[in-house]
């Protein structure tokens, strides 16, 4: 597909006059965004999560319509579609900010550097001075991958969850968040709407976690891998898009019971955690192991079907119209938030006086 994309892009660039050239790299990333499901793994929307995505709302509308009538394709198509939630104003928004972010992420991502590698490799080292080189590297195997892959994208999503409170409590890091939790009708899409400035921050927590196991895998198996032992540690994530991830951003009721609900985040669990309404606040951080909200005491597994409210708590008016309030009202109320805390620092250790005070 890249072989396409770039055929495409080549071809344009020759019939282009110069004057037009600066529409090339706006044009490969909207092929990228058209074909995102079929390249590169799809990125947030492989295509066999799309297609398990629809096999499971299927499953639901099926179960929900009890008048076996209206259990036609057009009917489904109004299920999975419906008009009043893809024809909201704020789902073009998420349609900006998802087109507009890998231009801006390189140049705001100041954290790049923090990966897994980084940390990883220093453990590794300090392993290697405290046991000594690893002279009989132990040998992969199926058991073994199987664990280490399970293990690793716990941690992936511990880190996710660490970040993810964080930036419930922390009013800087909420200031920036909230852009994604402004969102009023939740389709796919809404898991574009994320503030370029959320990854910089969010790449560390995961990469450190993740880093506590690859740290002492690298160790204990030498620093060798195999093509099963990649794939394995991959398999996960492809599991959890087969599990409905994508339907996470949707209207689509899929819980998968209080038994399974304590370690796997059904869909409308990460539904809950959109949800404004006071029982709902500051629940469901995980983003696929619900285990981390089950052992931290965040956890909220509906009753029964319940009714939600999106968008944020206290707002009378969407702040995020548009692309440009999206991009920079984040970043000033996340200015502001600091300017705050560091004024209650600095009363807080006699650093400031309220005026008309005596100093001591």
């Amino acid at each position: 597909m890249n072989d396409t994309i770039d055929a495409i892009v080549d071809r344009l660039q020759q019939s282009l006059p110069d004057a037009l050239q600066w529409l090339l790299p706006i044009a490969r990333r909207t092929l990228e965004y058209g074909f995102g499901p079929f390249n590169n793994g799809g990125g947030r929307f492989p295509w066999y999560g799309i297609l398990a995505a629809l096999g499971i709302a299927a499953v639901a509308f099926v179960w929900g319509t009890r008048d076996k009538h209206d259990r036609t394709l057009a009917g489904f198509l109004r299920f999975c579609f419906p008009k009043e939630i893809y024809l909201d104003k704020n789902v073009w928004v998420d349609l900006k900010i998802g087109f507009m972010n890998p231009f801006i992420q390189p140049a705001v991502n100041i954290t790049w550097r923090i990966t897994t590698v980084l940390i990883a490799s220093r453990i590794t080292e300090l392993l290697t001075l405290l046991l000594g080189p690893n002279t009989s590297p132990a040998a992969w195997t199926p058991t073994s991958v199987m664990i280490c892959a399970v293990a690793f994208s716990l941690m992936s999503d511990f880190g996710y969850f660490l970040f993810h409170w964080l930036a419930h409590v922390f009013p800087p890091l909420w200031a920036i968040h909230k852009l994604h939790h402004s969102a009023e009708a939740l389709t796919p899409l809404t898991a574009a709407r994320v503030h370029p400035l959320e990854r910089a921050v969010m790449g560390p927590f995961m990469a450190f976690t993740t880093a506590l196991l690859a740290g002492p895998i690298i160790y204990f198996y030498g620093g060798t891998t195999s093509p099963e032992a990649i794939f394995g540690l991959s398999m996960p994530g492809s599991l959890f898009f087969l599990a409905g991830h994508i339907l996470h951003h949707s209207h689509v009721w899929v819980y998968f019971g209080p038994v399974i609900g304590r370690v796997i985040v059904s869909p409308v669990q990460h539904q809950i955690h959109h949800s404004s309404l006071p029982q709902h606040c500051d629940r469901n951080f995980a983003e696929h192991w619900a285990i981390w909200d089950t052992m931290f005491g965040t956890l909220y597994l509906p009753q029964g079907r319940e009714t939600l409210k999106m968008g944020l708590t206290g707002y009378t008016k969407q702040p995020h119209t548009g692309l440009i309030t999206a991009l920079a009202l984040p970043v000033w109320d996340s200015f502001k938030a600091c300017l705050a805390l560091a004024t209650r620092l600095a009363r807080h250790y006699r650093l400031l006086q309220p005026p008309g005070a005596v100093r001591r």
